[in-house]
């Protein structure tokens, strides 16, 4: 069965006395053997549906385990039972130093494959003297070979919703940027920047700008990309997310093109020439519509094309074997199962997987839930406030007055944080005199050269801690700006309002993160004098978090608590929760995780 057509479909028409020939009996396995294809092509995808991993033995021997695949025609690729297989041995590997000392991996891939087994004597004579072998049966099979290339698709199942583009590739470095197919009309989405590691020893840092084209990132239409590996822990492959808003725009193509020229690497202290010139040009279609929705709408319009256009053949990828040399010997280091995920979830895997995520989110609530009614939730007791001593706080407020002013006409300063918190507070003002005197209360009692005659009002706000003064004038000035003193004070007479208690929580308060992935929290705070934040992770080894709320991951997953504390009251306290995920290693451990259930 080498043929990769499906169509036509053809099957026998029986009726008494027809002779039946060789075409005909191959025409009748053909006929099931393509509907059955075509179903699993359609119907499941292409990839492995379980097993198939491959562990390592020792240093130059591997474990094949037994699985079910189904290549990109729809056929099964069955594996049916464990077997070691020496490196050595398996096609495509090489033992030349030359070849393989500037790589330091090698892809293991299987694909379909059959054999013609037991050789008879045919009635017609062809198989004895000098005539072609008759074979009694076929068996179906398969093949494993070692390889440094690429798959020429992107993953089945990213093809639909997401672009990969090559940004730079050489000297044992690629770096690749990943943009949606689709995006909301004025909505963010997120572009990622993929780098790997291939073999090269010395730290590598590089940057380039991006030009936007319907696309912004912090209201600007263009962005500098930075990496620099000294500053992370060393791995061989690093995702930087990055958020990018589209305009407010429909039907039109966002892009984000590399500006020519702006491209350098460095490798060690050493600046690379670049080679060949970097053009590199993203682009994603905007949409008013639901992505999901015009997702579905291209894989119904387009699947059948696609997907029946692709005769050629494709491997399943089923491991990146990482290589050292030692001596003059290859050795394998460790082994990356399924390096780009080519699975394939049938409907009752995909319904675990949807239970378990549906499952950490309840966790991750329940944990949120216990924190905040242990903290802030207990039941305050209605008495008397405690009258407080005195407090005092001043200084000076420029009221611009631009040109100058005729009478009658009034300026307002810019709202003033006074310092002494929400609550009832008293402000007095009074209008500098020039030198070192200043006027309070009515106007035209003091006049002097540069006296700007003026009378001043204050509007406080209780809740917020702040005031605006109002300034009008009683004469016309020729003077550009006006400093008022003020002065605000608290008897401690009126403490309801300040003894309402603040309010401070963290958007969003759960987020799903990747290792080591990046993620902007946003504390938002109320009821307090001073609106400074200190956060924390209270997991030890949770990973890290800076003083404007950007948290890293660590490389270990789990759900780990992000604290913020209002700085002018410890007390007052939010959290939010962070669930990492090892996107890499997860697939492969819920096939582990399966294979020893059974």
């Amino acid at each position: 069965m080498k043929n990769l057509n499906y169509f036509p479909y053809e099957r026998n028409n029986y009726f008494y006395g027809k002779l039946l020939s060789v075409d005909d009996f191959e025409a009748e396995q053909r006929y099931m053997n393509d509907k059955r294809r075509l179903i699993n092509r359609f119907m499941h995808g292409c990839g492995v549906v379980c097993g198939l991993n491959v562990v390592p033995v020792s240093e130059d021997t591997i474990s094949l385990e037994a699985g079910l695949a189904l290549d990109f025609a729809g056929r099964e690729i069955v594996v049916d039972q464990p077997s070691l297989i020496k490196l050595n041995t398996i096609e495509g590997f090489s033992d030349e130093k030359e070849e393989n000392e500037n790589n330091s991996y090698q892809y293991l891939c299987i694909e379909y494959s059959e054999y013609k087994k037991e050789p008879v004597y045919g009635v017609t004579g062809l198989g004895s003297s000098g005539g072609e072998a008759c074979y009694n049966k076929t068996a179906e099979g398969y093949r494993i070979y070692l390889t440094a290339q690429e798959p020429q698709e992107e993953n089945e199942s990213g093809f639909y919703y997401e672009k990969s583009q090559i940004v730079y590739w050489g000297n044992g470095i690629r770096i690749t940027q990943v943009f949606p197919r689709y995006v909301k009309s004025g909505e963010e989405f997120e572009f990622r920047l993929i780098v790997e590691n291939m073999g090269q020893k010395l730290p590598i840092s590089f940057g380039y700008e991006l030009v936007f084209d319907c696309l912004s990132r912090d209201k600007k239409r263009w962005m500098k990309v930075t990496f620099d590996e000294k500053e992370r822990e060393r791995a061989r492959r690093y995702e930087l997310p990055a958020v990018i808003r589209a305009s407010d725009v429909n039907g039109v193509r966002g892009t984000a093109s590399l500006r020519e020229g702006s491209f350098w690497l460095k490798i060690g202290d050493y600046l690379m020439e670049p080679g060949e010139t970097v053009s590199v040009q993203s682009a994603v279609e905007i949409v008013t519509e639901d992505v999901g929705e015009m997702i579905s709408k291209r894989y119904f319009e387009n699947a059948m094309r696609e997907i029946v256009g692709q005769t050629y053949h494709q491997s399943i990828y089923l491991a990146k074997i990482n290589l050292i040399w030692a001596a003059d010997e290859i050795v394998i280091e460790d082994v990356e199962p399924m390096p780009f995920g080519q699975y394939i979830y049938s409907d009752v895997l995909s319904a675990i997987r949807e239970r378990v995520s549906g499952e950490e989110q309840k966790r991750a609530k329940r944990e949120l839930s216990k924190i905040r009614d242990g903290a802030g939730k207990k039941e305050r007791e209605e008495t008397a406030p405690a009258c407080r001593e005195p407090m005092i706080s001043g200084g000076v407020v420029r009221i611009e007055l631009g040109i100058g002013g005729t009478a009658g006409k009034t300026f307002y300063s810019t709202p003033v944080v006074h310092g002494l918190g929400p609550g009832k507070v008293t402000v007095v003002t009074g209008v500098a005199c020039g030198g070192d005197f200043v006027c309070y209360g009515p106007k035209g009692i003091f006049r002097g050269e540069g006296l700007v005659s003026a009378e001043t009002a204050v509007r406080v706000n209780v809740k917020e801690g702040t005031f605006v003064v109002g300034l009008r004038l009683a004469e016309a000035t020729k003077e550009q700006a006006v400093d008022v003193r003020w002065t605000a004070f608290c008897d401690g007479s009126e403490q309801e309002a300040k003894d309402e208690p603040g309010e401070l929580f963290i958007k969003p308060d759960m987020v799903y993160l990747s290792v080591r992935e990046d993620y902007y929290f946003e504390a938002v705070v109320g009821g307090v004098s001073d609106g400074r934040i200190i956060w924390s992770v209270r997991e030890a080894a949770g990973g890290s978090v800076d003083e404007n709320g950007m948290y890293t991951a660590p490389n270990t997953p789990g759900v780990y608590e992000i604290v913020a504390a209002s700085a002018a009251d410890p007390k007052l306290t939010a959290s939010a929760f962070a669930v990492v995920r090892d996107i890499r290693r997860k697939d492969a451990d819920e096939e582990i995780r399966r294979r020893d259930e059974w």
